[in-house]
């Protein structure tokens, strides 16, 4: 019984509309377009809408079901792509007796081609987007060093090899068959050294590298990396056309530079004007957005006619618009439809092309896989070299060497085009596809393994604001969601850190969320100082420019105040995953205390709305992993006011937390511009939840901690040194009403800030609070002054303690960490608590 014959679509394709000797021809039915129905006897298969769209829906849904199913192995989404293209493809379902004529029938597949074709062209323009070559100029000699080292040798064994692989194939024995087939080296060594940035980016964010010399050093090299590999397939891309003369060839390369002097003479001037107005408060229109996606196309088609290709012009082009908001605005426009249909098309499309029927030739096949290994491992020997010389250690350089490793869209993109123009075999194309899934799956776990830093147990001692040497260094770490997160902070330091006592060394963290973009900028900035970077604003992203406006604000403050050493980074990681890097930036600079600001923002009608609603989870896994203190800070516009001046009121219930937020307020009492009130509660007739040994032990430390605080005001005033206002009160209190009653008369005072502690030492008074409270964070205290229903223009500053993990407070994460009350056995909520009834009554 014969076998029934496999046959590649593309194949099929080319013979019978490419090949220069054929004898026939295909006939397509131009009305066929669109059915009539099915009830109408059609087959939606039989019309090109119909059967376009469900090649998209199949090629769509396998490429997600794959990335779902490999999920748990961690692989990057280009290799679930590749994989489902192959499946697609003749090597499995292609096999099944006519699937591919019925999903793919030859008449479709210029459709499916062309559309595949248009989302590489923007995609490709999207990536040019994220590249500002003067980050590539910049990037430094070690950047630089990095980058060949990786390229070079690589490069030259893909051409060696392709050298080898030409000159012993009898076929091309002829002058102009050999002389044409000199492009496939240049094709087999771009595509070795070839590193694709934006799954490099994404591996660097996920795996917390950003702000490391590992990371900056690998998405610069791979930047330009690509660059090289870009410049080497214009040239192999030209060189493909000596079969028609050298004077093609020529004018291929002479297009190529004609397409970007344009972009960077004409394009690019333009661009910058438009982004100039942007920056002044100038919305960029639908028209120009439209103007500009156009203009990609057109680039597209005058580098298709001039020889290059078509994606090389989306690509200059794309490199051509400034990444700043009209880059942003405009790769938002686009990014999540290519990305996510046109894009799984142009995997489809290759794997349709994929066909391991076609490796005839095990000899050939395997000399290329060997020169693929040879290739990734030269790369990690060589990163290897150069960090030796740099004097780095051996791990950062096979971490780099691993991660200029990571392969991509753009290597699929030349062994496409290589395919395309006849330059390498149907044997060649498939065996270096499985060798570009294969390395970038071995690299995964390596990376994993190697280049995931172990969580150092660092050992410092200074983690409270409280210590029995006040004049030691204070240092802090500010983390920045926006610049106008920074006046605030700024106050706040200046009101709590008088230079002439304490030095003081603040770190500002820029928080930026990383939401799975390849922006590189952003990598490429996490750890450069913010003196390197350019005055001019036009080409900058919008995060950058608000990381050059954090940056100058914090160096201001260094200036101008002394005994302040101030210093900005930044942390690129999703909101998910962004506590890891707060913290490890408290440990790495010793910080006693972090400042975070809340997720709240102040509204124009004076209440808070919700900045991001991720900031709130953020909080309070830094709350729970933090290596030091917090601080929480709800600002109502207390960065419009100076720092002299400042009328501040700290809160005691007693507790390891309003310890801290004395602590902070003795230190206020050095500063003579600030208006202190300390106000403390005892409950009347309350008795503690917990042992007698454990009240004693609270009551001894507050007691402490209040006396030290009577002897720092008090002395200050005998020497002339003491602040504008210091004064203490004692309250007692019966209940939660009294409690408010004595809050809401201080605040009449027209205070400017409460300083509270999270969790206070009263839990008799706060126990029912919990049950109404929207914001846990901040205690049951803090919630209560964050609330419109409160009625104060205040801002609020929640401290919590560091303390030794411990289940107590690992369960007191649930509620407020230290009440000691379980969530199920907790007292009704009272009444006289209930929030309608907290306002501007008449307290006595």
């Amino acid at each position: 019984m014969a076998s029934t014959a496999v046959t590649d679509p593309l194949e099929e394709l080319w013979k019978h509309t490419m090949s220069p000797d054929r004898t026939d021809l295909l006939c397509f039915y131009p009305s066929k377009i669109t059915m009539s129905g099915i009830w109408t006897g059609d087959s939606p298969l039989d019309f090109s809408l119909p059967l376009l769209l469900f090649q998209i829906i199949l090629i769509t849904t396998t490429t997600r079901a794959v990335a779902l199913l490999l999920t748990p192995l961690r692989l990057p989404r280009y290799i679930a792509e590749i994989l489902a293209g192959f499946l697609l493809g003749p090597s499995v379902l292609g096999r099944l007796p006519h699937f591919s004529d019925i999903a793919f029938p030859i008449r479709s597949l210029f459709i499916l081609e062309s559309m595949s074709l248009l989302g590489l062209i923007y995609y490709t323009f999207t990536i040019g987007v994220e590249i500002e070559l003067h980050t590539v100029l910049r990037a430094g000699q070690r950047s630089f060093w990095f980058a060949a080292a990786s390229a070079l040798p690589p490069f030259l064994v893909g051409a060696v090899t392709g050298y080898v692989a030409v000159s012993t194939d009898e076929t091309r024995r002829t002058a102009d068959q050999f002389l044409n087939t000199l492009s496939f080296p240049v094709f087999l060594g771009a595509t070795f050294c070839a590193t694709a940035f934006s799954v490099l980016a994404r591996n660097i964010a996920q795996l917390k590298l950003a702000g490391t010399d590992v990371g900056q050093l690998s998405i610069s090299a791979s930047l330009i990396n690509d660059t090289f590999a870009w410049g080497g397939l214009t040239v192999a891309t030209a060189l493909a056309h000596v079969r028609y003369g050298m004077v093609p060839c020529m004018w291929t390369i002479v297009s190529g530079f004609l397409i970007v002097g344009a972009s960077y003479l004409i394009v690019r001037p333009m661009l910058l004007r438009l982004a100039g107005r942007v920056s002044e408060g100038e919305v960029v229109t639908e028209l120009q957005e439209c103007s500009v996606l156009i203009g990609v196309m057109v680039a597209a088609l005058v580098a298709d006619a001039g020889g290059t290709h078509a994606i090389f012009g989306a690509f200059v082009f794309g490199l051509a618009v400034p990444n700043g908001p009209v880059g942003v605005a405009i790769v938002e426009k686009v990014e999540d439809f290519v990305v996510g249909t046109l894009l799984p098309l142009f995997f489809a499309m290759s794997g349709l092309r994929t066909d391991t029927a076609k490796i005839t030739s095990m000899s050939a096949a395997v000399l290329l896989m060997v020169a693929a290994l040879a290739a990734a491992i030269l790369k990690v020997v060589a990163a290897v070299s150069v960090a030796g010389a740099f004097g780095m250690p051996l791990h950062d350089g096979v971490s780099i060497g691993l991660l200029l490793n990571t392969k991509g869209v753009i290597e699929l993109v030349i062994l496409n085009i290589g395919k395309n123009k006849k330059i390498m075999s149907d044997q060649s194309f498939t065996v270096l596809v499985f060798m570009s899934a294969l390395i970038t799956a071995l690299v995964t776990p390596l990376l994993a393994m190697v280049v995931k830093p172990a969580r150092r147990l660092v050992f410092y001692k200074r983690r409270t604001i409280a210590w029995p040497q006040p004049e030691s260094e204070f240092r802090v770490l500010a983390c920045v969601h926006m610049p106008r997160d920074v006046p605030a902070l700024l106050t706040l330091l200046d009101v709590t850190s008088p230079s002439d006592h304490s030095p003081v060394a603040v770190q500002a963290l820029h928080l930026i969320e990383f939401a799975g973009r390849s922006s590189a900028l952003l990598l490429i900035n996490a750890s450069a100082p913010s003196s390197s970077f350019e005055h001019s604003t036009h080409g900058s992203s919008q995060v950058e420019l608000q990381f050059k406006h954090i940056s100058h604000a914090f160096m201001a403050y260094e200036e101008n105040v002394l005994g302040v050493t101030a210093r900005t980074l930044a942390a690129v990681s999703p909101y998910v995953t962004m506590h890891d890097d707060v913290t490890a930036a408290a440990e790495d600079r010793h910080s006693a205390l972090i400042l975070l600001p809340f997720h709240k923002h102040r509204s124009v009608d004076g209440g808070l709305e919700v900045f991001h609603p991720a900031i709130q989870p953020l909080n309070q896994n830094i709350q729970r992993f933090s290596p030091c203190t917090v601080g929480i800070l709800v600002d109502r516009g207390l960065g419009g006011m100076p720092g002299a001046g400042c009328r501040v009121a700290a809160l005691f219930f007693g507790g390891r937390d309003d310890r801290e937020a004395v602590a902070l307020a003795t230190r206020m009492v050095y500063n003579p511009a600030i208006d202190l009130t300390v106000l403390r509660f005892v409950q009347k007739g309350g008795s503690f939840m917990g042992t007698e040994f454990d009240a004693l032990k609270e009551r001894k430390g507050d007691d402490a901690c209040l006396r030290e605080f009577l002897d720092r005001a008090n002395s200050m005033s005998v020497g002339g040194g003491g602040g504008a206002g210091v004064e203490y009160r004692e309250r007692g209190v019966f209940n939660a009403s009294e409690m408010v009653a004595q809050i809401q008369e201080v605040e009449a005072l027209g205070k400017d800030l409460f300083v509270v502690g999270k969790v206070p030492g009263l839990p008799a008074l706060t126990a029912g609070m919990a049950e109404w409270s929207e914001c846990p964070e901040l205690g049951p205290i803090g919630d209560l002054l964050a609330s419109r229903d409160f009625q104060t223009m205040a801002s609020v500053l929640v401290v919590q303690s560091y303390a030794r993990p411990s289940a107590g407070a690992i369960s007191g994460e649930l509620g407020y960490g230290g009440d000691g009350v379980p969530a199920a056995g907790r007292p009704p909520r009272p009444d006289h608590i209930r929030r309608n009834s907290i306002g501007m009554g008449n307290w006595s």
